[in-house]
């Protein structure tokens, strides 16, 4: 296993009064999230109503002891409520990276 830091790359293509989580391993609200985007996004893009969708790209140090041999699970969860049928977040791409082993 990498003992260097890895990178976990969250491209959100819009968002609409969301807040996404990011838990690793152990997907209990008790557990302290390791990152949050905190609450973003006034886009209409998931609605369609238009073409106003900003683009985010969240760039997530994962440490390699937050991580464990074999199986490992990432947690992205919307935490808040939802204020209609359009709040949410669009995904483009969600990546881990690591450097290569040595």
């Amino acid at each position: 296993m990498n003992t260097g830091d890895y990178t976990l790359q969250l491209a959100l293509a819009s968002a609409n009064g969301a807040e996404l989580q990011v838990r690793l391993n152990d997907q209990s609200p008790n557990d302290r999230h390791h990152f949050t985007t905190r609450l973003i996004g006034k886009d209409n893009a998931i609605a369609r109503h238009g073409i106003h969708g900003l683009y985010r790209l969240f760039s997530v140090v994962v440490p390699s002891f937050r991580l464990r041999e074999g199986n490992n699970t990432i947690y992205l969860t919307q935490s808040r409520s939802a204020n209609g049928p359009f709040s949410g977040i669009m995904y483009d791409y969600i990546r881990l990276e690591g450097s290569p082993p040595k």
